[in-house]
Parts: C-alpha cells; sequence; structure tokens
C-alpha cells in the first residue's frame, strides 16, 4: 500500500480513478484529518472535477455498510451477552435452591441423578 505522500504524488491527469482510491484517501483521512481535502484539490487541480462527489458517494456507501454491519454485530453481541446472562442467573437460582434444601431432600436429589446416569 502506498504511503499517503506516494498516494499524493501519484495524482496525475491520466491516473485511473477508481472505488478503492478514494477508499484509502477515505482510510487516510481517519488518521489524518483533512489528508482527503488535500488529496481532493489535488486531484481537482489535475481535471477531475467530480472526485468530490466521487469521493462523498464512495464513503457515503461504505459508512452506510459498515453501519449496517455493526449493528448485525451488535444484535449478535447483545444475544450471547443474554444467554450468558440467562445460564448465570439460572446457575444462581439452582444454587440458591440447593442452599434451602435439608439434607434429606439433597440425598433424594443425589439418588435420582444417579438413577439417571
Amino acid at each position: 500500500m502506498a504511503s499517503r505522500e506516494e498516494l499524493l504524488r501519484s495524482i496525475g491527469p491520466d491516473m485511473r480513478l477508481d472505488k478503492w482510491f478514494f477508499l484509502r484517501i477515505y482510510g487516510y483521512e481517519i488518521t489524518w484529518p483533512g489528508f482527503a481535502e488535500v488529496a481532493l484539490q489535488r486531484l481537482e487541480i489535475m481535471g477531475c472535477s467530480k472526485a468530490r462527489n466521487y469521493y462523498s458517494c464512495i464513503v457515503a456507501e461504505y459508512e452506510h455498510n459498515r453501519e449496517k454491519e455493526l449493528k448485525e454485530v451488535a444484535i449478535w453481541y447483545g444475544e450471547e451477552y443474554r444467554k450468558q446472562w440467562d445460564r448465570k442467573v439460572g446457575e444462581q437460582r439452582r444454587s440458591e435452591k440447593l442452599d434451602n434444601m435439608s439434607t434429606e431432600e439433597l440425598l433424594i436429589l443425589l439418588q435420582r441423578s444417579v438413577e439417571r446416569a
């Protein structure tokens, strides 16, 4: 991958502008705010009057898709957390129930579990 300086130097009148080029600019913008403006100005100087519009559309699409993926991950993570919480609460309730059982009740429970095994 080109460094940000190499990326800026690579901008020329005959270059191919594709989605991945604009996503690289966006990536550098995240780390170095203001980078996109410098790159877009350079593209406009080289004659690409639609560069800013292309960049905005590609970034909007990327951010939309990323937000959608993050929501899906958040839903999955929430479900997994809820399952773990339910297991923990269930174990705690069983433990409390065992604590409140008499010795006789515990022996009956133990006998039943041995018979099932």
